[in-house]
């Protein structure tokens, strides 16, 4: 039985970069491109309605942008991991990212094949920032509480990109008891999302180097 492939939307306004990635992705047995799009609107409109999508890859720079294009997927809640495609992670782009809760960055002045890692880490349900991305993120300032012995371990695993069910793998617990300290540290930091307590992690200098 032929595995199930990850389902991929591209949404880059340059021919160029969509072919090449296109044609990469098409040499990968657990990968397929659903479709290639163009801008931040067809790409909301192509995903309405669909759960079959697992990651769009979109350009961060394109006719409505893909923030723009992220912030409206948020809102309408569709099921998608959603991996932005930039050729510099600038500190605008990396926290309004942040904010809209992106599963990651991929830049395209690094190797395509680590963009090809990248959309297998985001499919997962790992977050994925490169490291310049990570020291923006150190930058990327909130206000924060005292976070218990088990939510710093939570959050450690987080920053470390696994998934709710590899957490609580490690940390011998359910995914609900995932969640609930999920809750609790993001309301003790002052955030909304996985991606914005990473920054945060970051920001206290727990990342490593």
């Amino acid at each position: 039985m032929e595995p199930t492939r990850i389902r991929i939307v591209l949404a880059d306004d340059h021919a160029l970069v969509t072919e090449g990635l296109r044609s990469l992705i098409d040499r990968q047995p657990d990968m397929t491109v659903v479709a290639a799009l163009q801008d931040g609107d067809e790409l909301v409109a192509f995903l309405e309605g669909r759960d079959d999508i697992d990651v769009a890859v979109v350009d961060v720079q394109m006719p409505v942008s893909g923030i723009t294009a992220l912030a409206e997927i948020r809102r309408r809640d569709y099921p998608v991991r959603v991996l932005l495609l930039t050729a510099f992670a600038d500190g605008e782009s990396i926290q309004a990212a942040l904010q809209h809760g992106a599963e990651g960055f991929a830049l395209k002045t690094e190797s395509p094949n680590q963009t090809i890692e990248a959309i297998r880490q985001v499919a997962q349900g790992r977050l994925v920032f490169p490291r310049t991305a990570q020291r923006w993120m150190t930058q990327y300032r909130r206000p924060a509480q005292d976070l218990s012995q088990r939510e710093q371990e939570v959050l450690e695993k987080l920053a470390r990109g696994l998934p709710n069910a590899e957490i609580a793998a490690e940390l011998s617990v359910s995914e609900n008891t995932v969640r609930f300290h999920l809750k609790n540290i993001y309301e003790k930091l002052a955030v909304t999302n996985r991606t914005e307590a990473v920054a945060w992690w970051y920001r206290q200098g727990r990342g490593g180097d």
